[in-house]
């Protein structure tokens, strides 16, 4: 809106003002009135796709691109032409122009992005823009309809485009590309975008494009993790569990978050955590058991993203199981005694018992069968426990032997808070046999469930145990060496990280 203004003053003066004049004055003004305006994707793609338009459409002097008087004594059919081939090349711009910025904020290219264009720029150019300021400035008895009839042009456009962003086939997914694929690639795409004929340049055209197809150039899906060494995401999904763990060459994703209505954690956060670090593929899926705020994101992600394996605590009944046998995935029942290495990485399952028969336990509690999993190397003990309650932890608690216990002794042990930090669980009897060195709860910012409870919490500080929070720490990383003197991992918490301007503390 303010670039039209600046626009319209331009051009109701009687000037031709150099092109990148009226972007600058735009651009002053949106800083001046929102400051903070350059923390937003959309500012970046607003003034990126315009800077690109009018870099490319401007003429030697750098004037804006305006018919002469010659060209509109021309016939209409030519002029309709010349107006379509201009269209095309604008949209062309735009949507080589926009690769850096979408890959890098969205991790996708949309196939059908330049057809959406060519439909919702004219109508938002030529419709819904005229009614908006004719409808701001004239008497209200006007102007409300003209407002109304700009909102019903938005919502029907809406709905086209959103039915065009369901296409399948509409959108090219990749990785956040990397600092050097972004220099070249905006080198490409000065290359290829210039102003000038392209019958005399197309070579470097090409040549432009070639350098901006490093953009797809996909990062190593390396771990760049050692032998024995491992690393524990725990995503910020909310109320609900998901932690992707890594070896060298193997994945596991323990839960997959919540789902509320026809959003979930898989789609919203998990999946594109996952491709943005170029993530397709996943070892194993361990659902703890079948609470929407653990298996919520399971069905998207089971769409999306490759697994071989599936262990969890679920019944016979459960959906899930269906569609993973549909897709020809095996699913483990999750059972104590259950153990296997990855990359000299040790997995452990704890709970349930091995007899234990999923059917018995639900709907009415199916908290208690959660599949109890420790990760551990040679440095670090890493205990997820799903929502296991107080008499799951005491079965667990007798099955520590105290050749278990000496395993663990010269380890440090992270232990994540069963069901959120529940007064239900964290037993002190279960802590005492453990002892965890440090502990984290994943939790929603003022969730209606209390959690974690202040009991909880205060057994937790009454044993000087470092309690992490997810509401207050974001998504926590954790990477454990195989050195066991490098055996107190100390967490990046993404909050504090990656902490905007405003927020950090004065040296």
């Amino acid at each position: 809106m303010y670039m039209v203004g600046v626009v319209a003053f331009a051009l109701w003066s009687g000037r031709n003002p150099r092109s990148f004049d009226i972007w600058w004055w735009a651009l002053f003004v949106v800083l001046l009135i929102d400051p903070m305006a350059p923390y937003t994707p959309g500012f970046w793609l607003s003034f990126g796709a315009v800077a690109a338009i009018l870099f490319a459409m401007q003429d030697s002097d750098g004037l804006l691109g305006l018919p002469t008087g010659r060209e509109l004594e021309l016939g209409w059919l030519y002029r309709l032409s010349q107006a379509l081939k201009e269209a095309c090349r604008v949209q062309a711009v735009v949507t080589i122009a926009l690769l850096p910025l979408t890959l890098y904020w969205f991790y996708q290219v949309s196939i059908v992005s330049p057809l959406a264009n060519a439909i919702a720029i004219p109508v938002v150019s030529y419709v819904v823009t005229p009614l908006a300021i004719a409808g701001a400035l004239l008497p209200d008895f006007i102007g409300k309809w003209l407002l109304i009839s700009a909102h019903a042009t938005m919502d029907y456009l809406a709905i086209l485009l959103a039915w065009m962003a369901n296409w399948r086939w509409g959108v090219v997914w990749s990785s956040q590309p990397a600092w050097w694929a972004i220099v070249f690639s905006t080198v490409g795409i000065i290359m290829t975008i210039r102003p000038g004929s392209i019958r005399e340049s197309w070579f470097s055209r090409v040549v432009g494009l070639a350098l901006t197809t490093s953009l797809f150039i996909h990062p190593s899906q390396n771990t760049n993790l050692s032998l024995g060494e491992f690393r524990a995401t725990v995503l910020d999904i909310g109320q609900g569990t998901a932690v992707l763990i890594e070896t060298r060459t193997k994945r596991l994703l323990y839960d997959t978050g919540p789902i509320q209505g026809k959003d979930n954690a898989g789609q919203r956060i998990i999946l594109p955590y996952l491709r943005g670090r170029g993530i397709n593929h996943i070892d194993r899926m361990v659902i703890s058991h079948s609470d929407s705020d653990h298996i919520g994101g399971a069905a998207t992600l089971l769409k999306e993203i490759r697994f071989d394996s599936m262990m969890g605590s679920l019944p016979s009944t459960n959906p899930l199981l269906a569609n993973l046998e549909g897709r020809k995935i095996p699913a483990i029942p999750c059972r104590f005694g259950q153990q296997w290495s990855w990359d000299g990485v040790e997995f452990h399952i704890w709970h349930p018992y091995a007899d234990t028969v999923f059917e018995d336990q639900y709907p009415r509690k199916p908290n208690e069968v959660s599949c109890v999993l420790e990760v551990r190397n040679t440095s670090t003990s890493f205990w997820l426990t799903g929502d296991v309650e107080k008499q799951g932890e005491a079965d667990i608690t007798e099955r520590l032997t105290q050749e278990a216990l000496n395993d663990l002794q010269d380890k440090a042990l992270i232990f994540m808070a069963p069901h959120h930090g529940s007064k239900t669980s964290s037993s002190q009897g279960l802590l005492t046999v453990l002892n965890p060195d440090q502990a984290f709860a994943q939790n929603g910012y003022r969730n209606r469930y209390g959690h974690p409870h202040p009991t909880v919490t205060a057994r937790y500080q009454s044993m000087n145990i470092p309690f992490y929070q997810s509401p207050s720490t974001g998504a926590q990383v954790w990477e454990f060496p195989a050195k066991s003197e490098l055996n107190q991992s100390e967490p990046i918490f993404w909050r504090q990280h990656s902490q905007r301007l405003w927020h950090r503390k004065g040296e």
